[in-house]
Formats: C-alpha cells, sequence, structure tokens
C-alpha cells in the first residue's frame, strides 16, 4: 500500500477544489477522503478518456465493479494494468491501493459507492452520454455527484455523528456537477460529448444549476462547526462565483 503522502500528492495531481479542504480535515476523515477521491477519480478517468470507445469503457468499469463486489486484494486490480496499461492513467491503474487507504470501519461504504458508480458510469458511457432531457440530467448528475456526496454524508455521521439531510446531500452533487458541465461545456464538446438536455439554452442551464443551488446552500448551512462544515463550504463558493462569470456558449443541437 503507499504512503498516504503519496497518495495526497496524486490526489494534488488531479484536484484543485477538494484537495484543500481535504488537506484540513482531521487524520481519519483525511485518509477516508483521500481514498474515496482517488478511487473516483480512477473511475472518472475512464469515462473521460476520449481515445476509449465505449464498450472498451464498459468493459473496464464493469470489472473494477465487479472485484469490488467480492473479497478483494489490491493484486485482484492487476488486470488493468496487464490488459489496458498503455491506455489508462496510473490513478486508475493503482485503485486498489487507493482504496485501501481507507479506514476499515467505513472502508465497505467508500468501496461500495465506487462499485455503484463504476456500473452507472459503464451504462452511461454506451448510451453515448445521450442526455435527452432534464429527466437524464438529474439522472446523470445524480451518478455521478450525488452519490459521491451521499457517502460524504455518511463520512461525517461515521467521523463524529454529524446528521445531515439527504435530500439535500443529493441537491449540493447535482449542484456541483451542473455548474461543472455549464462551465465546460466547450471542453466536453471538444472531447465529442455533451451533457446539455437537448434544445437547451445557457440561460435555461444556468437556471437549473441555481434551483440545486438552494439545496446546496441549505445543506451547508445546516452543519454544525467543524470538520463537514469546512470540507463542503469552499466547493460551494467556487460553484456560486461560476455562475456570476459570462455566460458560457450553449452546445449546438
Amino acid at each position: 500500500m503507499p504512503s498516504l503522502d503519496e497518495a495526497h500528492r496524486m490526489f494534488r495531481a488531479y484536484s484543485t477544489t477538494w484537495y484543500e479542504p481535504a488537506m484540513q480535515m482531521p487524520l481519519p476523515l483525511n485518509r477516508a477522503i483521500t481514498s474515496t477521491y482517488l478511487s473516483l477519480r480512477a473511475i472518472d478517468e475512464v469515462e473521460d478518456d476520449p481515445q476509449l470507445p465505449p464498450d472498451s469503457k464498459a468493459v473496464i468499469l464493469h470489472g473494477i465493479s465487479r472485484v469490488f463486489q467480492q473479497q478483494w486484494v489490491a493484486d485482484d486490480f492487476s488486470w488493468l494494468a496487464a490488459d489496458h496499461g498503455a491506455l489508462l492513467p496510473e490513478v486508475t491503474q493503482r485503485i486498489g491501493e487507493w482504496a485501501l487507504q481507507a479506514p476499515v470501519d467505513i472502508a465497505g461504504r467508500i468501496h461500495e459507492t465506487t462499485a455503484t458508480m463504476a456500473e452507472r458510469m459503464a451504462d452511461w458511457a454506451l448510451s453515448g452520454w445521450h442526455v435527452r432531457n432534464e429527466a437524464d440530467l438529474d439522472r446523470y448528475t445524480y451518478a455521478v455527484a450525488s452519490t459521491m456526496v451521499l457517502l460524504l454524508s455518511d463520512l461525517w455521521s461515521w467521523y463524529d455523528g454529524t446528521r445531515t439531510n439527504r435530500w439535500h446531500s443529493i441537491g449540493y452533487g447535482r449542484a456541483v456537477q451542473a455548474v461543472n458541465i455549464y462551465i465546460d461545456a466547450g471542453r466536453d464538446r471538444a472531447r465529442g460529448v455533451d451533457f446539455w438536455p437537448e434544445g437547451w439554452s445557457a440561460d435555461r442551464m444556468s437556471a437549473y444549476a441555481k434551483r440545486q443551488m438552494t439545496l446546496a446552500d441549505a445543506y451547508v448551512a445546516a452543519l454544525p462547526p467543524g470538520p463537514a462544515r469546512d470540507f463542503c463550504t469552499p466547493p460551494a463558493t467556487a460553484a456560486h462565483l461560476a455562475l456570476l462569470a459570462p455566460l458560457p456558449v450553449a452546445p449546438a443541437g
């Protein structure tokens, strides 16, 4: 298993939004969040890779999920390097090592979320990320973001008993992901994906994100002073600031 410092270096290489808040967490939460972030980043890199065809993404993501659903050791993920090493980044090839960073009494919850999200990402890859309407956007943002925030809510409860509103947790995840979709439209379009519902303007996507932000704000406001509030406030603040920026050009179609 890599050292926590090594995991932190990998964390920092991929994230500016989540890294700094995570480094302020008490050690047990720091380990849990680091494990969570790197495990989910590992599968996200598969979903995002423009060089991998959708069926290959699905095979890899389903394979990762199946390993997490059995009694596994880190070497059970060695097929990622052996079969796909030329295509997959280090963070993905070493997913088993990142997963083992989790404290043992919450690790199962983190691994469950990783397995579930990998399955959902595989399904979205096979569908070509075809977001037709608001219901599809709800499903996508739930699959790749709200699920993670529900896990974070369980981490807060595990660490110090902090209770959260689960509906607000879902809204917080949807809000952050919707803002990312809003500001990343050009980059996503360049790699051949489009998460905007058909015919939506930038104004309509912004309005959707702002509706979710009301739930995100309620989620943060209800958190007591402490680690959970410290961790969740910066991403919510960044999302609000992003929505104040000039409107991007909505994807064609």
